[in-house]
């Protein structure tokens, strides 16, 4: 009886041990010209990193032992660098080379995600140094006031822009299986219409639907079916420029424009003279504007709002991209707007320069 109890305990163990196998990965780090310093592993957490280790490197030698699920970006990050080490992590023994005068250039061997996310990498690298150096063209055009020469940089920059985002989607389309594909889908999140993003998260494979990235792709299809064309604006309070708290529905029964913005984005303050003119041609006819600002240095906020001449009410939590009224609404880029009706029900988007004026004069006439 003894030896059947021990025999299945011993069972167990291996069967313990043997699972968890599966999930270990081991990274040995070697950079030359590191001193010896306390090196960390993150990872990105709901809106910082997290440290995963720590350890002190010798020689410029360190290494991290763990376990992970599916491949995830992790970051090797340095206590008297200002640099860290991008990588996807996975279960797998994983060696890190490369030197503190070129920390960019570090070398990845082991992991098969950082292999497939090198070789997707290197071609929009390529598309991109095209599009840099036709920046520099356009920009020459400019100061000669060559007007011909800047629309035809500007269609060539446009062109490889689709290239960019057509090879992202056939990257995306041809690696269902792969976190990676994920991790690029949410990267160009922020460009896709709700259509767009359901397609791309029902054609993940149902084996990475538990991934960091895809779970973070469906978060973003709820936020934005919540503030689809028709929805309910979702309800939200954030203090004012006086500190005094102040909610949407507190505008009921006026058309709001609920303006994403922030002091620090040219965009916003190229369209903000566009906003005021609206405003005061449509203040008297049930119509505000309500800002939420995306900054942090309550100062600049300030300032902004006085030079721009935006007399409307303002808010803001100072929290910058973590805004939480931006977070709930899915807002990923700025200037970002949504126009409301009297009852709080959203009728359109995203209206820029002159499609302003004309939706509120189809809603309001």
């Amino acid at each position: 009886m003894r030896k059947l109890i021990y025999l299945s305990i011993l069972l167990a163990l291996v069967a313990g041990c043997s699972q968890k196998s599966e999930n270990n990965y081991s990274i040995k780090g070697d950079i030359k010209g590191l001193n010896d310093q306390f090196v960390y592993l993150e990872k990105m957490g709901e809106t910082d990193f997290v440290v995963l280790d720590s350890v002190k490197s010798t020689e410029g030698k360190f290494s991290f032992d763990g376990e992970i699920g599916l491949p995830m970006q992790h970051y090797i990050t340095f206590d008297e660098l200002d640099a860290e080490i991008t990588f996807f992590n996975e279960p797998s023994e994983i060696t890190i080379t490369g030197n503190t005068d070129s920390l960019q250039k570090t070398k990845v061997e082991g992991s098969a995600s950082q292999e497939l996310f090198e070789k997707y990498q290197t071609r929009l690298t390529q598309i991109r140094n095209q599009q840099r150096d036709i920046y520099y063209k356009y920009q020459e055009a400019k100061a000669g006031g060559d007007k011909e020469q800047m629309t035809f940089y500007e269609q060539q920059y446009m062109s490889l822009d689709s290239i960019r985002n057509s090879y992202s989607d056939k990257f995306i389309k041809d690696h269902p299986k792969s976190p990676v594909a994920g991790y690029v889908a949410m990267r160009f999140s922020y460009t896709y219409d709700l259509d767009k993003l359901k397609e791309i998260v029902s054609g993940f494979d149902p084996s990475i639907s538990e991934s960091y990235y895809v779970e973070q792709l469906n978060e973003r299809v709820a936020k934005l079916e919540s503030t689809a064309i028709g929805k309910k604006a979702p309800e939200f309070t954030m203090d004012n420029v006086d500190g005094e708290p102040v909610s949407l529905s507190d505008f009921r029964g006026k058309y709001v424009l609920l303006d994403f913005w922030a002091a620090w984005c040219s965009p916003c303050r190229a369209e903000n003279p566009n906003v005021v003119k609206a405003y005061q041609k449509y203040k008297d006819k049930g119509f505000t504007v309500l800002g939420v600002s995306l900054d942090r240095k309550r100062d600049d906020w300030l300032k902004a709002i006085e030079k721009d001449n935006l007399t409307w009410t303002h808010l803001s939590d100072l929290k910058g991209w973590e805004n939480e009224a931006s977070n709930l609404y899915g807002v990923m880029s700025i200037p970002a707007n949504y126009l409301l009706n009297k009852e709080g029900v959203i009728v359109a988007k995203n209206l820029r320069g002159e499609a302003l004026h004309e939706k509120l004069e189809e809603e309001l006439n």
